[in-house]
């Protein structure tokens, strides 16, 4: 083969591929598949002038359209969403925490690509001869792939006919998935610090002569009334507390299956996706790394202890920056659950209820506890998944039951606030993508009434509990 063909032959490997991740997002064809062909464009050519191999400079390029094109259609199929910019972000925790993302990828793809992929790359480094490009041709090729890089991170400011509609599927499919990622990720970060700077934190204003009461905020990860979705399940906790409740009802949360920190974002601070712009897509990405308005912050202003518990690492999420700056004193992660009983590798949820009562138990003032449950992480191993997924449902319901008798032993009045982060990513569940949540004071019975609510409404009733408003 001829250094010209040997050439044309590595930069056209990856066309396929990135025709094929481009179908899947049913890309148009435009003067917008310059820009969405950029990024294999400049892997190859960086890796074209580091190696001096094409066939192995396009190989990886291809991987690279491999790769997105498999997790973009297994997101679209688990989560009716595609890949976004902030996805990015969370690269790292696929190899770092494969369990929760690598079973919506059928085990086939995943061995059979890895498997393929190694091999090819054997017999390239084995095979490929170098070609002759000198010093001169090295450092032309080094410019392009900056030029091209700096292009992504700065593309040219759109005409007002081609501006995006900031909604990921339809400007995938106008643009591209690759274009999207550089648009959006652009408009974010331009957009991020007068957003952020709108919203400051600040202290609340407790009302006089009114003891300041606990406030146990529990976020039950992948739970909802499993009953609603016509899986048998005995919850009889929920069911006593939410008789008594200031308030219940159905939770919808901006996500079906995953993307806890949308939720969880919203809860804490009452900011909605109007005031989030693309970012809503993952506030912890960027918009939540520096002090933004937060319950912790109010609570925080006027003398309550605050504290995260999260029986996992720090850094899912990016909770270690994130939580700090949402107003938190302290983060009880990983660490502090060294010798909790786990089922499943997972932290159990009896183990987390007991960690609260403790920590109630040693505050000196009040406290702002705000606890993160895993255990009811997917996947569900076992002939009926529903099942063993109601069956852990079950234990975040007895671990709601000890916390309320921990709740009504108290010297001070306990608020205990309650909600689901999300559905399961269950076929059963995909009705819809409300959770269930409850508002409950140790110190005041509710009539229990029924309030359908999102996850901003949500942290406005948490608010007027703790004030006494509610």
């Amino acid at each position: 083969m001829t250094g010209a063909l040997h050439l044309l032959a590595g930069a056209a490997l990856p066309l396929p591929f990135w025709w094929w991740l481009r179908r899947g997002a049913a890309a148009q064809a435009s003067a917008w598949a310059l820009l969405d062909a950029a990024p294999p464009a400049a892997l190859f050519l960086l890796l074209l002038a580091t190696t001096g191999r094409p066939i192995m400079a396009g190989g990886f390029a291809a991987g690279l359209c491999l790769f997105l094109g498999v997790a973009d259609r297994a997101k679209r199929a688990t989560l009716g969403e595609p890949l976004t910019f902030t996805d990015g972000g969370l690269l790292w925790q696929v190899a770092a925490f494969p369990r929760f993302y690598l079973p919506f990828v059928p085990k086939a793809v995943i061995v059979g690509g890895l498997g393929a992929g190694a091999l090819a790359f054997l017999l390239v480094l084995a095979l490929e001869p170098s070609i002759g490009l000198g010093f001169t041709g090295r450092v032309a090729l080094l410019v392009a792939a900056a030029a091209i890089v700096a292009l992504l991170l700065r593309p040219m400011l759109l005409p007002g006919s081609a501006t995006p509609a900031r909604i990921p599927v339809q400007d995938a499919a106008r643009f591209g998935p690759m274009a999207t990622f550089a648009l959006h990720a652009r408009l974010a970060a331009t957009e991020r610090p007068a957003r952020r700077a709108a919203h400051p934190p600040r202290p609340a204003i407790l009302p006089p002569a009114v003891e300041p009461p606990h406030l146990l905020l529990l976020q039950l990860e992948s739970f909802c009334d499993p009953r609603r979705l016509g899986i048998p399940a005995a919850l009889p906790h929920w069911d006593a507390l939410g008789r008594a409740a200031l308030a219940r009802g159905p939770l919808d949360v901006p996500g079906f299956g995953a993307n806890t920190m949308r939720t969880e974002f919203a809860v804490l601070t009452g900011l909605g996706d109007e005031v989030l712009g693309l970012d809503r897509l993952n506030p912890y990405f960027r918009f939540a790394r520096s002090p933004v308005a937060s319950l912790a912050w109010a609570l925080r202003g006027t003398g309550y202890a605050t504290t995260c518990l999260h029986p996992f690492d720090a850094r899912f999420f990016g909770r270690d920056r994130v939580l700090p700056a949402l107003g938190f004193h302290r983060f009880d992660a990983t660490p502090a659950f060294a010798d909790a009983p786990r089922e499943a590798g997972l932290v159990t949820d009896a183990a987390v209820g007991a960690h609260l009562a403790t920590c109630l138990a040693a505050a000196e003032g009040p406290a702002f506890l705000y606890a993160i449950t895993v255990a009811g992480h997917g996947p569900w191993p076992g002939l009926d998944p529903a099942a063993t997924w109601a069956a852990r449902m079950a234990a975040t319901d007895a671990m709601l039951g000890t916390l309320a008798d921990v709740a009504r032993r108290s010297a001070r009045p306990v608020v205990l606030v309650a909600f689901g982060d999300h559905r399961p990513a269950l076929p059963a569940a995909r009705s819809g993508t409300d959770t269930d949540y409850l508002v409950w004071r140790s110190d005041r019975g509710g009539d229990g009434r029924v309030e359908p609510i999102d996850a901003v409404a949500l942290h406005r009733l948490a608010t007027a509990a703790v004030l006494g408003e509610g």
